[in-house]
């Protein structure tokens, strides 16, 4: 798929995400907090890839929660030039045993998963000259943090 940089301004690109994730949040009995500071500068990125990392984030998120929790989405400027977006949960965590490989294609820990969404954030954000890091607590839940340049136009 050809990239097409723009300025994407991620605070919109999230609110538009929240009805779209909804009914798998409802399923799971998970609230969604959107955290985003409305002069969050525009990020240099392809929307409909952006678009594709976060609802990927989010939909694992809520199915981390099959007893309910909170998913956050949260935006922010960060060191460097960049904006980060976290996707927090309070769900079942990753083993760390698992967390190395959870990038990896066709590596899943779920019983219907196929193993493609994590590499394809990852390939994605790294189109994007952005890092994706990820922090978990088996548990208590896992904190993905995308870190994407600032458009130039901002």
């Amino acid at each position: 798929e050809d990239l097409r940089l723009q300025p994407v301004r991620i605070g919109l690109l999230l609110n538009d995400l929240v009805p779209v994730i909804t009914p798998e949040a409802n399923k799971h009995g998970v609230r969604i907090l959107l955290e985003c500071p409305p002069n969050l500068p525009p990020v240099n990125g392809d929307e409909s890839m952006l678009r594709q990392v976060f609802l990927n984030l989010a939909i694992n998120g809520c199915q981390a929660m099959p007893q309910g929790g909170t998913l956050r989405l949260v935006g922010a400027v960060t060191s460097g030039n960049r904006v980060e977006v976290k996707v927090e949960d309070t769900g079942t965590g990753i083993k760390p045993e698992h967390l190395g490989k959870i990038f990896d294609l066709y590596f899943t820990t779920k019983d219907h998963g196929t193993g493609i969404g994590l590499s394809m954030v990852y390939r994605i954000v790294q189109l994007h000259d952005g890092d994706v890091e990820v922090q978990s607590t088996p548990g208590r839940g896992t904190t993905f943090r995308v870190l994407l340049p600032r458009s130039n136009n901002s």
